[in-house]
C-alpha cells in the first residue's frame, strides 16, 4: 500500500515537473542566409550537446522551441558553410548569415572537368573565395585578385582605367621564345577561354579555383602550359524561390603618388649648376625656345614674392609673368599642370541586379550589371562603361538526362581625348616634363602650346568591345555512377575603335620663339579620321564521361575520358583617311586627303583527348593518374602531335591509427606530391612558316613609292612542343578542430626544348639561324597558405586567412659560349641587375691640388669618356671591389666583371596577402592587405635620374643635392647625365638601386545588415550598408614618390625614360548598399 503510494506520489511529481519545464520553454525563429542574402534551405539548427534540433525551410525559415535559459547556443551546420554557434541571451527572432567554407575538408573544389573533396585532392589546387571581390570599389576581377592566392602574380604599369592587368602564375618569365606566353595561365570561365577579365562582372562569379601543377592542368593540354584559373559564374539552387539581390557601389578616387615637379627658381638652379659642369662659361640656354639664364632666375624668385599664393587666374601679364628680352622669351611665372589637368575626385558608379531561383527540376540565374568609371582628366575626362548580362538555365528533362545553356554578353566602352602624339609620349609623360614655369595659362585669351591646351581641343577617342558567348550542354546518366558531358561554346569579341583628329590652335612658342601668333600647329598627319576593327570567333566543343565506382567499400575509383576541340580566328583592318572637311564629323567619306589600309588575320585550331584515373583507398591512401595527347596547328607540319602524362598521390597520415592520440590538436594531415608535363604551343608563325614581309621601298615611279618584299628566313623543319614539367611536393593540415589550417607547397617547373637561338652559322649563310627546340629555364618556389576561422558563443565569428609565395628563375641550358653579363647563360637567374656598389661622396681629400686623384684612392677614370666629365668633390665615387686601384668592368662577361657584381633582383620577391574579418550582430568588418617582400629595380628618366635631361623637370625629392655647405646630401651634385641611366654619377648601383617592396592596405570594408525583424516588414529579407576603401595606403622602400607597383608600359619600352610619368595608380572609398527581397 505504501508502494503504491510512493509511485504515485513520484507519478504526479514528475508530470509537475513536465509541466513546469514545458511551461519554462520558448520559441525562437529565425532565417539563415548565404553572405549573397539568399535564404540557404536544410540548414541544420540546433541546441548544442543535444538532439533538439530542426531544419530550414525552403526560404531559409526555422522556428524551435528550446529552454528558457540565456545561456543556450544554438548551432547553425550545413556542408560548405562554417559552422556558427549563437548564444541566445534575450533574443528571439535572430538573422544568421553563413559564412562559406572556403577551408572545410567536405569542401568540394573545382578541378579541371569535374570537382573533388578537398581532403582528396593531390595536386597543387587553391581556390579563392569570391567574397573577396563583395563590396569593394574595383572594376575587374585580376585587379580583386591580387595577394588572394599563392603563386599568383598580378601587376599593372599604371592605374590607366580599362585596361588589363598582367597575370602570372607561378613565375615571372616563363620561356625565352619569342610568343612563348610569359608564365600567364589560361583563364578560363565555365571552362572556355576568356581573353579579357574586364569582360566578367565579380558579382556574377561563383567560386575561382587556381590549378597551378602539371598533374591539375594537363587536362586542360597545350593552352593551360603556365597553369589554369578557373572561375565557375553562379547557377541559381533548386527548390529556391525566386529571390531578388540589388547592390550598388558609389565611389571617388584619388591618385596615389606621383612626382611632383621643383619650384621655378630652384629646378632652374638646378639646370644651370648641371650644363655648367659641361659649359662653364654658359650664361644662358634654350630648350623649346624657352631660355633661361641668371636674370631669370631673380625674376622667378621676385615673382614668387610679389605674387605667391594669389589667385590671379589663367591670364599672363607680359612684363610680369613674361617676357621678351634680346630676341628670347623667358617666363617667371609658376604653374601646377596636375593641378590644372587631374582631377582630385573621380567619380565611379556600379550597380548590379540578380534573379535566381529553382524548381525541384530546374535552376535559373540572371544577372545585370552597369559600371561607369570616370578617369582623371579634368577637361575632356576620359571614362570607362561595361555592361554585363549573364543568364543560366539548368534543367532536369528526365531522371538520366539534364541540359543547360548559359548567355554572356558584356559590352564595354571607353572614350578619351584623341593623342596628337604616340602612344610613348601621351598626355601623363607631358605633365610633368616641363619646368614649373613652362607657361600653361593665356595670353590675350588664347593659350601657350601644351598638352593640357591639346586634350582640351581634342575630340574624344571611342572604343567598344563586345564579348557574346552562347554555351549549350547536357549531361546523361545512362546507368548509375555514370556521368556523360557534352558542351559547346561560341563566342564572338567584336572590337571598333574610331578616332577623329583635327588640329590644335596656340602660341606655338616652340617654332616661333617670341613671335606670338595664335595658329594650328599640329601636324597634318593628324587631321584625320580613323577606324580598327577586329572580329574574332571561337568555337569549343567538349565531350567527357566520368564513371565512379565503389569496391568492398575501400576501393574509390573515378575515371574520366574525353576530348576537346578549339578553333580560334580573327579578322582585323585598320582605315584612314586625311584631310576632314569637319572635325566634328569625323566619318571615311567626309574627308578628301590620302587613304591608308591595313589587316591581319590568324586561324589556329588545337585537338586533344585526355584520360585521368583518381583512386581512394578507405580515403587515405590517394593517387591520381593523367594522360593527354594534343595537337596544335601552330607547330611544324611533322610534330604536331605530343603526349604528356602526369600523376599525383596523396596519404592521409591522420587517418592511420597511431594518429589517434594527436586528435583533436591534429585533425587532418595529408602528404602530396605530384609530376607530370604539359606541352606549350605557343610559337610565331614566322618561326613555322616562310613569310614575307612588305615595306616601301623608296623608288618613286609615277609619283608612286613601290612596294617592295622582305627575303624569307630559313625555316625550322622540326620545330616542336616546349616541354613544361613540374615537380610538386606538399602537405596540407588541419588543426583544432578545423579552425586552424596550413597549406604548403614547393615545386620545381622545368622549361626544356625552349624555342631558342639556331646555331652559330657564318655570315655567308645569308640569313640569321632557324629557331630551335634548344634550352631550358627552371622555376623553383614554394607557397604557403595559413587560415583561421572561430566563432565564440556570443556570436562574434573572425576569420584570417593569409599567404607567403617566393620562387626565382634561372636559366640551365643555353647556347652562350661567351657569357656576357647583360645576355642569358647558363647559370643565370632571370631578373639581375649588375652594378656597382655604392662607397660614397669624393669628398676635397680625395684630391691633390692639380686635382689629380691622391695614394689610395681607386681611378674611375674609365667613365670619363665624353671630353668634358671628370669625377670631382661631391660625385660618386664606386668601391673597389677587387682591390686593384682602378674602378672598371672588365670584359663585362661573368668571369670577368672588373668591380661590378649582382647588386639586386626585378624579380618579385616574397609576395604576400592577409585577410582579416570579423561578424557580429549585423556588424561584419574585413581587412585585406598585400604586398611584396623585395623586388629591385633600376630605373631610367628624369623623375630617377636628377639631370637626366638638364633642361626639362626637376622634381622636388631631387632638392638634397649635393653642395659644399650639404655635404650629406642623398643626390650628388647637378650633372648633365646625357639622357643616360649607365653613366657618371648614374651607373647601375647599390645606393641609387629602386627598393620596390611595399605593404599596401587593398580594402577595409564595415558594413551593417539591418535586423530582419525591421526588414521583413517591408518585405525585404536583407539589407544592408557599408562602406569600404580601397588602396587606402601603403608602406613603401621606394625612394621616389612613383606607385611601387609602377613599371614600364608597353608603349613606355620604347622610350624608358618615360619611367614614373604614367596614368596614376588610384585610391577609392566607397559607399554602398546590398538588397535581397
Amino acid at each position: 500500500m505504501m508502494g503504491k503510494r510512493f509511485r504515485k506520489s513520484i507519478l504526479v511529481l514528475v508530470c509537475l515537473f513536465s509541466i513546469q519545464a514545458w511551461a519554462q520553454e520558448r520559441e525562437v525563429t529565425g532565417e539563415v542566409f548565404d553572405t549573397d542574402g539568399i535564404p540557404l534551405p536544410g540548414v541544420n539548427v540546433f541546441v548544442e550537446n543535444t538532439s533538439t534540433g530542426t531544419v530550414t525551410n525552403f526560404d531559409g525559415q526555422f522556428s524551435l522551441s528550446i529552454p528558457d535559459d540565456n545561456s543556450i547556443v544554438l548551432v547553425f551546420s550545413s556542408l560548405g558553410f562554417q559552422e556558427q554557434k549563437i548564444t541566445v541571451e534575450d533574443q528571439t527572432n535572430f538573422s544568421i548569415t553563413m559564412q562559406t567554407d572556403t577551408e572545410g575538408l567536405d569542401e568540394v573544389v573545382v578541378v579541371g572537368y569535374g570537382s573533388q573533396k578537398r581532403s582528396n585532392v593531390t595536386s597543387a589546387i587553391s581556390t579563392v573565395d569570391a567574397e573577396v571581390l563583395d563590396s569593394r570599389p574595383i572594376t575587374d576581377v585580376a585587379r580583386g585578385l591580387q595577394g588572394a592566392s599563392p603563386g599568383v602574380t598580378i601587376t599593372a604599369p599604371t592605374g590607366q582605367i580599362g585596361q588589363n592587368p598582367t597575370i602570372r602564375l607561378r613565375g615571372n618569365v616563363g620561356t625565352l621564345s619569342p610568343g612563348g606566353g610569359g608564365a600567364q595561365p589560361l583563364i578560363l570561365v565555365d571552362n572556355v577561354e576568356v581573353s579579357s577579365l574586364q569582360s566578367i562582372n565579380p558579382q556574377d562569379i561563383e567560386d575561382i579555383s587556381v590549378l597551378k601543377d602539371a598533374a591539375s592542368t594537363s587536362i586542360y593540354g597545350a593552352r593551360a602550359a603556365w597553369g589554369v584559373i578557373l572561375i565557375t559564374t553562379k547557377n541559381g539552387r533548386r527548390s529556391q524561390a525566386p529571390t531578388v539581390n540589388y547592390s550598388n557601389n558609389i565611389s571617388w578616387s584619388t591618385p596615389t603618388n606621383t612626382p611632383t615637379v621643383a619650384p621655378a627658381a630652384e629646378g632652374a638652379e638646378m639646370a644651370f649648376a648641371a650644363v655648367r659642369r659641361r659649359i662653364p662659361s654658359l650664361d644662358a640656354f634654350g630648350l623649346v625656345n624657352m631660355f633661361l639664364d641668371d636674370t631669370a632666375i631673380e625674376r622667378m624668385r621676385d615673382w614668387e614674392t610679389n605674387y605667391g599664393g594669389q589667385d590671379l587666374g589663367p591670364e599672363m601679364v607680359e612684363g610680369r609673368d613674361f617676357e621678351i628680352r634680346d630676341g628670347r622669351l623667358f617666363f617667371y611665372r609658376p604653374w601646377n599642370p596636375e593641378e590644372m589637368f587631374v582631377k582630385e575626385w573621380a567619380p565611379q558608379q556600379k550597380h548590379d541586379v540578380s534573379v535566381s531561383g529553382g524548381s525541384e527540376k530546374t535552376n535559373y540565374y540572371v544577372g545585370l550589371g552597369y559600371l561607369e568609371q570616370g578617369g582623371v582628366y579634368k577637361t575632356n575626362p576620359d571614362e570607362f562603361e561595361r555592361y554585363n548580362l549573364n543568364l543560366s538555365v539548368n534543367t532536369s528533362i528526365t531522371d538520366w538526362m539534364d541540359v543547360r545553356a548559359k548567355v554572356l554578353y558584356t559590352n564595354t566602352r571607353t572614350t578619351e581625348p584623341f593623342a596628337f602624339g604616340s602612344a610613348t609620349y601621351d598626355a601623363w609623360y607631358y605633365t610633368t616634363r616641363w619646368p614649373a614655369y613652362y607657361p600653361y595659362g593665356t595670353y590675350e585669351g588664347n593659350p601657350f602650346r601644351s598638352h593640357i591646351n591639346e586634350v582640351t581641343q581634342a575630340n574624344m577617342n571611342e572604343n567598344n568591345r563586345a564579348l557574346t558567348r552562347i554555351n549549350l550542354g547536357t549531361t546523361i546518366n545512362p546507368i548509375e555512377n555514370l556521368a556523360i558531358n557534352f558542351d559547346y561554346t561560341h563566342d564572338g569579341v567584336d572590337r571598333h575603335e574610331h578616332q577623329v583628329g583635327g588640329s590644335v590652335s596656340a602660341y606655338n612658342f616652340w617654332a616661333t620663339g617670341p613671335n606670338l601668333v595664335y595658329e594650328p600647329y599640329t601636324s597634318p598627319a593628324y587631321d584625320r579620321v580613323v577606324y580598327n576593327s577586329s572580329w574574332s570567333r571561337r568555337n569549343t566543343a567538349k565531350a567527357f564521361a566520368t564513371y565512379d565506382l565503389n569496391i568492398a567499400d575501400d576501393h574509390d575509383f573515378e575515371v574520366t575520358v574525353g576530348g576537346d576541340a578549339e578553333e580560334f580566328e580573327l579578322w582585323a583592318q585598320t582605315s584612314q583617311r586625311r584631310d576632314l572637311l569637319n572635325p566634328e564629323q569625323g566619318e571615311l567619306d567626309l574627308a578628301t586627303g590620302d587613304q591608308f589600309v591595313g589587316g591581319d588575320r590568324e586561324h589556329w585550331t588545337t585537338l586533344g583527348a585526355f584520360a585521368r584515373i583518381n583512386y581512394s583507398y578507405k580515403d587515405k591512401y590517394l593517387l591520381n593518374l593523367n594522360g593527354r595527347y594534343d595537337g596544335s596547328s601552330r607547330l611544324s607540319a611533322d610534330e604536331k602531335w605530343a603526349f604528356f602524362p602526369s600523376m599525383s598521390a596523396g596519404w592521409i597520415v591522420t587517418q592511420e591509427d597511431f594518429m589517434d592520440s594527436l586528435k583533436p590538436t591534429l585533425s587532418f594531415f595529408k602528404i602530396r606530391g605530384s609530376y607530370g608535363s604539359v606541352g606549350n604551343q605557343n610559337a610565331l608563325i614566322s618561326n613555322i612558316y616562310r613569310t614575307m614581309s612588305s615595306y616601301n621601298s623608296g623608288w618613286l615611279i609615277d609619283g608612286e613609292n613601290q612596294l617592295a618584299t622582305g627575303t624569307p628566313g630559313a625555316l625550322p623543319a622540326d620545330l616542336t612542343w616546349e616541354t613544361v614539367t613540374t615537380l610538386d611536393l606538399g602537405f596540407d593540415a588541419r588543426f583544432f578542430k578545423d579552425k586552424l589550417g596550413a597549406s604548403f607547397s614547393w615545386y620545381e617547373r622545368t622549361i626544356s626544348d625552349m624555342h631558342s637561338a639556331g646555331v652559330t652559322l657564318p655570315s655567308s649563310f645569308g640569313t640569321s639561324a632557324p629557331i630551335r627546340n634548344f634550352g631550358e629555364i627552371q622555376t623553383r618556389g614554394w607557397e604557403l597558405e595559413v587560415d583561421f576561422n572561430h566563432t565564440f558563443d556570443n556570436g562574434l565569428s573572425i576569420n584570417a586567412k593569409g599567404n607567403l609565395t617566393d620562387f626565382t628563375e634561372k636559366v640551365t641550358k643555353f647556347a652562350n659560349t661567351t657569357e656576357g653579363i647583360n645576355s642569358y647563360y647558363e647559370g643565370k637567374e632571370l631578373g639581375e641587375i649588375w652594378g656597382y656598389e655604392t662607397d660614397r661622396f669624393f669628398t676635397e681629400d680625395d684630391f691633390d691640388s692639380d686635382g689629380n686623384l691622391v695614394d689610395g684612392i681607386p681611378s674611375q677614370e674609365i667613365f670619363e669618356t665624353n671630353g668634358w666629365f671628370e669625377y670631382g668633390p661631391g660625385d660618386i665615387k664606386y668601391k673597389d671591389l677587387n682591390g686593384d686601384g682602378v674602378v672598371d668592368f672588365g670584359s663585362r662577361t661573368v668571369g670577368d666583371s672588373g668591380d661590378m657584381k649582382r647588386i639586386g633582383n626585378s624579380t618579385p620577391r616574397y609576395q604576400y596577402g592577409l585577410q582579416l574579418g570579423a561578424n557580429w550582430k549585423g556588424f561584419d568588418f574585413n581587412m585585406f592587405m598585400q604586398g611584396v617582400g623585395k623586388r629591385d629595380f633600376w630605373a631610367n628618366g628624369p623623375v630617377f635620374i636628377p639631370g637626366y635631361r638638364y633642361g626639362e623637370a626637376w622634381y622636388e625629392h631631387q632638392l638634397d643635392y649635393w653642395t659644399p655647405e650639404n655635404p650629406n646630401a642623398y643626390y650628388p651634385r647637378p650633372n648633365d647625365q646625357g639622357q643616360s641611366n649607365n653613366a657618371m654619377n648614374f651607373l647601375p648601383q647599390s645606393k641609387y638601386l629602386l627598393d620596390m617592396s611595399y605593404l599596401r592596405m587593398k580594402n577595409i570594408t564595415l558594413g551593417y545588415t539591418i535586423p530582419t525583424s525591421l526588414t521583413e516588414k517591408f518585405e525585404v529579407e536583407r539589407f544592408r550598408l557599408y562602406v569600404s576603401g580601397e588602396n587606402l595606403f601603403e608602406f613603401t622602400g621606394a625612394q621616389i614618390p612613383v606607385d611601387p607597383e609602377v613599371d614600364y608600359t608597353t608603349a613606355g619600352l620604347n622610350d624608358t625614360s618615360t619611367f614614373g610619368r604614367v596614368y596614376p595608380f588610384r585610391r577609392s572609398f566607397s559607399i554602398g548598399v546590398q538588397v535581397t527581397l
